[in-house]
Parts: C-alpha cells; sequence; structure tokens
C-alpha cells in the first residue's frame, strides 16, 4: 500500500533564480500568485511569504525580531539558490501595519517606504540582483497590482523612507 498523496505538479532539481516576497494574508496570496505567474511571467520562484511581507526587511522598534529573521533567511535564499530577480509585493488593507494606528494615506506611505528600504537593503547587500515592486489595491472587488517607482542603486531615498 503507497502512502501518502499524490499530486500533478513534478520537483524540479534546480533552484529557481527568482524570489518573491509578499504578505501572508490568505484574500491577497492567490491574487499575487497568479500575477506573478501570469502577468510578471514567472511560472517558478522562491517564496518569503509573511505577514506584512517586505516590512520585515524594514528595521523597526516593533520589528526587531522580524528583521533579523529576514535578513538571515534571505541572504541564505539570494546566495544558495543564486537569486537574480526579486518582487516585492504590498497591499491594502494589511494587518501588520494596521498595529501603527495609521490613517489610510499613512499607512500606505509607510508601505511605499518600507519597500524603498527593501530594495535598498537588496541592492547594498548583493550583486546582480534586479528588485521590483508592486503595490496591490482591490478597485470594485478587483485585485489591481500598480508597479511602485523604485530608486536606482546609489540614488537617495526619500526621508520618510527607513535608514539602515
Amino acid at each position: 500500500m503507497e502512502r501518502g498523496f499524490p499530486v500533478e505538479q513534478k520537483v524540479r532539481e534546480e533552484f529557481a533564480h527568482t524570489l518573491a516576497i509578499y504578505c501572508s494574508d490568505g484574500r491577497f496570496a492567490p491574487a499575487c500568485d497568479g500575477f506573478i505567474r501570469h502577468t510578471l511571467g514567472e511560472e517558478w520562484y522562491d517564496r518569503f511569504v509573511v505577514p506584512g511581507g517586505a516590512a520585515w526587511l524594514c528595521l523597526d522598534v516593533r520589528t526587531v525580531w522580524e528583521h533579523e529573521m529576514a535578513h538571515r533567511h534571505l541572504s541564505f535564499l539570494v546566495e544558495a539558490h543564486k537569486i537574480q530577480r526579486v518582487i516585492l509585493i504590498a497591499h491594502q488593507s494589511c494587518g501588520f501595519y494596521e498595529r501603527y494606528r495609521l490613517s489610510p494615506e499613512q499607512t500606505v506611505r509607510k508601505q511605499m517606504a518600507d519597500l524603498q528600504g527593501a530594495t535598498r537593503i537588496f541592492y547594498e547587500r548583493f550583486t546582480g540582483i534586479t528588485v521590483e515592486a508592486y503595490y496591490l489595491r482591490v478597485v470594485d472587488g478587483e485585485p489591481r497590482f500598480e508597479p511602485v517607482t523604485l530608486q536606482t542603486p546609489g540614488e537617495p531615498l526619500p526621508p520618510s523612507a527607513p535608514q539602515v
């Protein structure tokens, strides 16, 4: 008698060279996967899916533990899997950010600053990586992924972005 549950997908021998970082909120995660696969064309990618997503990379008095864990695990993934492309996604109504008790506009600004900060960290710590970011809004019940303009390596961050 065979044990376990078979699935149709096969396991690949080689590692993916793309890394997606986004929030674990189950309301948004399927849309993120669909966007990455169908719109960005990445059928196969590594994931770092945690509450708040890229927020874990940005040091904040409330995220010291998350910051350290993210840096340790993402450094491993980037180096061991030879990551070349990083996709960052933040989304509206993120519970991780609700603890800051900000207005919706301030929350979006904080999320954008965290995406900028995460981008800066990748460019400062690793070479040969491209980073792109998107903000997921729900418009009339439909997910919409908006590209986020990121600073290029060496370009100063806006004053609202976290300093690392």
